[in-house]
This record gives structure tokens, sequence and C-alpha cells, in this order.
């Protein structure tokens, strides 16, 4: 991993509390064509009733091509739910048209019960293991839990449960009854990704994005610690990734995988004390950490010195420079914090303080320059939507992975667009 320290600002006034931004851009190796890990991956379908159809044929078909993705050495399983949960394939390798032909009969079926679904995929990766071979467990759902276990804490430790065994879980939600809020909480807990689809014909696409994502992993359990000095009063993290603070302050933030090539930003404000003294002073680390699992596997750490200059002239208004790139991804991630509120005052029925919120995220996109017309444009469409009370399930949605993907840099959303329906811009910006 090859990381890149930014700060928003190099000066700091010594006469007042102020927050400091920092912005750590990770970027991953190119990951080998050849040698790779090998994959282990069971993929667990939803056949509840409100599956038939379409929905499901989508479904199986893009299940059965993924067959054709897999290298020699990988292994895939696929599992079933509704009111309980069915082996469809074993976690093997298999003849890609035979075991097509099995997944395309997979028929529809009762309710929800993905615990179940989980628990059974989880068991054929624990039992087969394989030294050196990535893990992962890909849930594929439309609608709520509603049978065996259902409540989301308990889930979600069950899932991190699988995560400390080695098995990471990630995602995919397809039109809009599914909990988009519950999915992405288990897929924090799993260490993967979550995905919403608007339409199953969309199935195709994100499991290309997933098993690629997967075939290119070149680290695992990348973490990023920060460890305030005496200096730094609270240190908050910006982005909706899972974090872990200690009783002194130190912040652990938790990536998960890093895929061949890509880039990976972290953002956190450092809410400093007024410092003492003019002059350079260190407020904070930096401690990144991760897996190689490429080639030998090792354990690599770096640690990197958030340094400013403290000046008592540097309270005055102007006398500091913001670097722009840092503050392009800070009002992009606070709007994204009033997005959040907004959503959550909508659902408890508060129309008027998400809207008012929704302006106060405007207001951020606004004061940089470098926020591309679309993505106001989108917010706009949002915001009117709320006015207008349109704002159903599938805009919540939208709103929701549209956010995930800028929070984790990757791309979480699968939908047609056309014309009068925006791109939310590149999430990797």
């Amino acid at each position: 991993m090859y990381p890149r320290l930014a700060l928003d600002r190099q000066v700091v006034t010594t006469l007042h509390d102020q927050v400091l931004h920092l912005l750590l851009e990770l970027r991953a190796p190119t990951a080998p064509t050849t040698d790779r890990p090998p994959l282990d991956l069971v993929v667990v379908i939803d056949r509840s009733g409100s599956m038939s159809g379409a929905p499901l044929r989508s479904v199986t078909e893009a299940t059965a091509q993924l067959l054709r993705l897999a290298g020699p050495d990988d292994r895939i399983g696929v599992v079933t739910f509704d009111n309980g949960a069915a082996t469809t394939l074993p976690l093997a390798r298999h003849d890609a048209a035979l075991a097509g032909d099995l997944i395309r009969s997979i028929d529809s079926g009762g309710s929800t019960n993905l615990s179940a679904g989980w628990l059974r995929a989880l068991d054929h990766l624990v039992t087969a293991r394989r030294p050196g071979a990535l893990s992962r467990i890909v849930v594929l759902t439309d609608g709520q839990v509603n049978v065996g276990v259902t409540d989301h804490d308990a889930l979600a430790t069950m899932v991190a449960g699988g995560t400390a065994q080695g098995v990471t879980t990630s995602f995919i939600g397809f039109r809009d009854g599914f909990d988009e809020q519950l999915l992405s909480t288990l897929a924090d807990a799993g260490r993967g990704n979550d995905y919403w689809c608007a339409d199953s014909d969309q199935a195709m696409a994100v499991f290309g994005t997933e098993f690629s994502g997967l075939a290119s992993v070149v680290a695992q359990n990348v973490t990023v610690v920060v460890r305030p000095g005496s200096q730094v009063a609270t240190v908050e993290t910006l982005q909706d990734i899972p974090t872990t603070v200690a009783t002194d302050g130190t912040t652990e933030l938790s990536l998960g995988d890093a895929y061949g090539d890509e880039v990976r930003r972290v953002v956190v404000a450092l809410h400093l004390r007024p410092l003492l003294a003019d002059g350079a002073t260190e407020v904070a680390t930096i401690d990144l950490r991760w897996a190689d699992v490429i080639g030998d596997p090792a354990l690599h750490s770096v640690t990197l010195p958030v340094v400013v200059t403290a000046d008592q002239a540097a309270g005055d208004t102007g006398a500091v420079v913001l670097d722009p790139e840092v503050t392009e991804h800070v009002v992009r991630l606070r709007a994204d914090q009033e997005r959040r509120r907004a959503r959550e005052a909508w659902d408890r029925g508060d129309e008027m303080s998400s809207i008012a919120l929704m302006g106060s995220a405007a207001q951020y996109l606004r004061s940089s320059e470098r926020i591309l017309p679309d993505e106001l444009l989108r917010l706009d469409i949002e915001t009117q939507s709320m006015a207008s009370r349109t704002f159903d399930a599938a805009a919540a949605k939208r709103m929701h992975s549209g956010m995930r993907s800028r929070a984790k840099g990757r791309n979480l959303e699968f939908e047609n667009h056309d014309a009068t329906d925006p791109d939310l811009g590149d999430p990797n910006r």
C-alpha cells in the first residue's frame, strides 16, 4: 500500500480552537495476473415468494454465468433460503454447464430466513477451509428479514463472528423492498460490500464487479489508526465506515480488502485545542496496517506524523489558504452527513427538518468550485421529491447507495441511468 497524507491547512492559529482536516490516500499495488490467491465463494440466494418470476430468473442466470468467471483453482457453492436453507451446489469446482442447469432450476418459496442461508454458507466455508484461499459469502435478497434471526444487532453479531473466522460477507439488495440500512450494517460487520440493484437485470453487472474485486485482492484487513496528541480534543470520522474509538481518543478505521490499483481515501477532522507556542508541532500520528495476500503472507505497518505550524497570525481571517483537494472531499462528506440526518428526519415524519437539512447539504456542496454540476442536480432532485412528498423507497435507496459509494470509494449502485437521471459522479474522486 502506498500512502499519501494531505492537510487542508499547514498553518494553524495559537489563539483559539480550530478544526484540521486530513486526507489519507491509499493506493494499492497492481494485482498480479497469475498466482493470485484462490477464491472460495458461496452465493446465498433469496428464493422467497417476492423473488418469484423475472427477479429470480435474472438472479439465477447471473449466478450460473458467475461459474464461468471462476479460475481453475476457485471453488463456488450456492445456497438458497426462504423459510429455511438448502444447498444447491456444494463448495467445489463445477462443470459450468451442468451446474448452471441446477442453478436455473431454483424456484421461489416462502418467507425470508436470511440467517439460515448465511449460516449454511458459513458452514460450507469453515468445514472445507483451504490455507491461503480468500473466503467470501455473497448474499442476494429483495425483502425484509422475517424468519429466523430477525434482530438487527443479533444479525450483525452473527456476521461479525464469521469475519473473526476469516470469512467476509457482501450483500446485494434488489429493487426497493429490502432494508438498506440493515444490509449496510451487515456488510460492515462482514468487512464486505453492500450493493443496490434498482432492478434484478443488473445482477450480472454487480456479480462481475464483486468477483473481479475479489480476484484482484492484494491486501486484507487494511486498518487506519489515528493516534491524537495532547493538542487534539477530539477525532471525528467523516465517512460511514466501521470505526472504533478508544478511551484515549485513538480512532481505528477498518477498510477491509484492497483491490489491485484501487485508490481508497479516508478523511478525518482533528478538533485542535489552542497551541501553546509558535512553530512546528506534531499533533497526531497515523498508523496504517495491512496484510499482503500475494506470495508469502506478510503483515505491514507504516506510521505517518501529522505536523502543522502554529502561528498567531494564522488567526487572521483569510491568512490561510486551504488545500482545494482536501476541501473538496470534506464538503462532499459534510454534505452527506446532512443528507443522512435529513433521511433520518424524513423516516420519523419530520418533513420540515429533512428539507432544511437538505438545504444545508446544498450549502456545503456550493462552497467548493470543484463539485460537479450533476452532484448538485441530484441533491436538488432529492430535495424536491421530499418537498413534494414523492420521496419513495427507490429514492431513499438511491440516496443511501450514493453516500455509501462516496464513503467507501467504490461503485455500489447499479441502476439504468438515462439523460434525466444524472450520475452521482465518480465515487473515487
